[in-house]
């Protein structure tokens, strides 16, 4: 039962590890959004095999009763759901400086996709994270000579070394990945909303139609336009439509 529990969430953990490696060698937006996806619900998958492989899960869900469950279920989804609609919300308005509901499609997927991502790692608590974690391994490494002149036996000593240092060595590679896809975040969300809630199409006929990739309308005469032979900082900008192109 302990191997097939140790397998279960080292699979889950190689899985991540798989999509983390593909989004950085290819920069793909689909795998990007599934890899902010899958590391949102990384600790509720862990949760999820904890409750259904181990000794204390199993007793939990042995005397919690179904309507006990059912209540505690519900109420994590009313609060889940009025804090990702605020989350996506504040997140579009972030990246576009425009009310989320001018962008319907990617406010949803945001709600429903990206929320645990945006709750679980804020860049304040993976900051937090990686000092402590450089703190914890200045720390051991201070103690880790002390070992060498106790009466301790080599190959423990190694094995505790070994242990240690992939330890570190994955809790590194994790919070960098993690800080990785939240630097990235806006660049995918900007993405997807072009792909999502823009059009390519539409009746402006002013001048500046002609070097526009894409418009969002905003509702009357206002639009946000693409420009993507523009600079990075200044791709998006409002602008007002006239309306007068034939067809």
């Amino acid at each position: 039962m302990l191997d097939k529990l140790k397998n279960d969430y080292i699979l889950v953990l190689l899985f991540w590890l798989l999509s983390i490696f593909i989004f950085m060698m290819t920069k793909s937006g689909l795998v990007a959004a599934f890899s902010i996806f899958y590391t949102g619900l990384l600790p509720f998958v862990y949760i999820v095999l904890w409750l259904s492989k181990s000794e204390i899960g199993k007793n939990i869900r042995k005397h919690a009763k179904k309507w006990h469950i059912a209540v505690g279920i519900s109420w994590f989804l009313f609060a889940y759901a009025i804090y990702a609609q605020k989350w996506a919300a504040g997140v579009i308005n972030q990246v576009f400086f425009v009310d989320a509901s001018n962008l319907g499609i990617t406010y949803t997927l945001l709600a429903f996709l990206f929320t645990p991502f945006g709750m679980l790692y804020q860049e304040s608590i993976l900051s937090g994270l990686w000092n402590t974690l450089i703190i914890a391994a200045m720390i051991w490494g201070s103690i880790f000579p002390m070992l060498l002149m106790l009466p301790i036996p080599f190959k423990r000593i190694a094995y505790v070394f070994v242990f240690s240092f992939l330890v570190i060595g994955f809790f590194s590679l994790f919070i960098g990945a993690v800080t990785n896809l939240v630097v990235n975040k806006e660049l995918l969300i900007k993405r997807f909303a072009l792909w999502a809630d823009f059009n390519n199409n539409h009746l402006c006929s002013d001048n500046w139609a002609n070097t526009t990739d894409s418009v969002l309308f905003l509702g009357g005469e206002r639009v946000l336009i693409y420009q993507s032979k523009k600079p990075e900082n200044s791709q998006f900008s409002v602008k007002t439509c006239n309306f007068e192109k034939s067809f």
